[in-house]
């Protein structure tokens, strides 16, 4: 009777603890904060009326007034239009002529434009280069102009691990960076180099104190480079536009 119970007793601790691990990969999937799923892509075009500034110096030429506006706005978040400005086009003029207020010699003119916007909403589906990999984040380069960042916290520890580098790991990529810098040094700086420099290679990625792996695998998850995740958040500071992403 004794054994039996002790048996018993066993089996139950067992089944408390299956269920205690199962609620423990549970809560850690589901305390990152994955917003609503949205298609779609993140740039878009619109139609936008504005007020230039014309300066007293483009009072004789007001479409140099108008561009110098216009191109002020570039690669700039615009709280008016809810995005960054990428480009510009079919300009028209709404005024019939610049309007002065009291003795200000700036006068205000009515114009529309279509514009080309970088708008990035929580739960889009984006991809970047990785160019940075460290156990508190994986940082990301959009469209070789816009920062991402998947802070540690994102990223489902259920699904992925990291794995620092050993030794032999950290020598290889020490040598090739001195390799490569030498060889830079040598060439001349044509056409063809520029597009290699701004394009890394994988390996040169790859080499930090480690990387991101698949749980119980050494497969990187930046092995080709790349990586998509989904918008967590979008963070504005001044004029600039940077993301908060998470992996599934």
């Amino acid at each position: 009777m004794g054994e039996k119970r002790k048996s018993r007793q066993k089996d139950g601790a067992a089944k408390k603890s299956k269920k205690s691990s199962k609620s423990l990969s549970t809560e850690t999937t589901a305390s990152i904060p994955y917003p609503t799923q949205v298609s779609g892509s993140s740039f878009c075009e619109s139609t936008t009326r504005l007020t230039v500034t014309l300066a007293p110096a483009n009072s004789s030429d007001h479409w140099a007034g108008i561009r110098e506006t216009l191109n002020g706005m570039l690669l700039r978040f615009v709280p008016q239009i809810r995005g960054v400005v990428l480009g510009y086009s079919n300009i028209k003029v709404l005024s019939k002529a610049a309007l002065l207020y009291s003795d200000s010699p700036f006068g205000q003119l009515e114009v529309s434009a279509q514009l080309l916007l970088w708008r990035p909403i929580s739960g889009m589906s984006l991809r970047g280069s990785i160019n940075v990999q460290s156990p508190d984040h994986i940082g990301l380069l959009l469209w070789d102009t816009f920062n991402a960042s998947i802070p540690a916290s994102f990223i489902p520890k259920s699904k992925y691990e990291w794995r620092p580098f050993g030794d032999e790991e950290l020598a290889a990529g020490k040598t090739e960076d001195t390799s490569s810098s030498e060889q830079s040094s040598d060439e001349t700086e044509d056409s063809a180099k520029s597009d290699a420099e701004e394009t890394p290679s994988k390996e040169s990625a790859k080499f930090g104190s480690g990387e991101w792996v698949l749980k119980g695998t050494s497969q990187g998850i930046g092995a080709s480079g790349s990586l998509e995740f989904v918008v967590a958040d979008v963070i504005r500071a001044d004029n600039v536009l940077s993301v908060t992403g998470a992996l599934h």
